[in-house]
């Protein structure tokens, strides 16, 4: 089976624990936590390791939006 290679995701498209949270300006342990508890977005184990996609992020992220103090605290 050939794959052709455009359809791999490029190595800058995963963010490792470290890196996502320096984006979101969070704790490593935030993400650490996300994953053990549910609720975080989607990730990988690659290489022993969690990596998640940048897109997958931007929209959990995204479907976090609050737009009125009376959504916080929402799931």
């Amino acid at each position: 089976m050939d794959i052709d290679p455009k359809q791999w995701a490029k190595a800058d498209d995963w963010l490792t624990t470290v890196e996502l949270a320096a984006l979101t300006k969070t704790s490593r342990s935030f993400w650490d936590k996300k994953r053990g508890q549910g609720g975080g977005p989607a990730w990988c184990d690659i290489g022993n390791r969690p990596r998640y996609r940048r897109t997958d992020v931007e929209a959990w992220l995204i479907s976090r939006s609050i737009h009125n103090t009376s959504q916080r605290g929402r799931p």
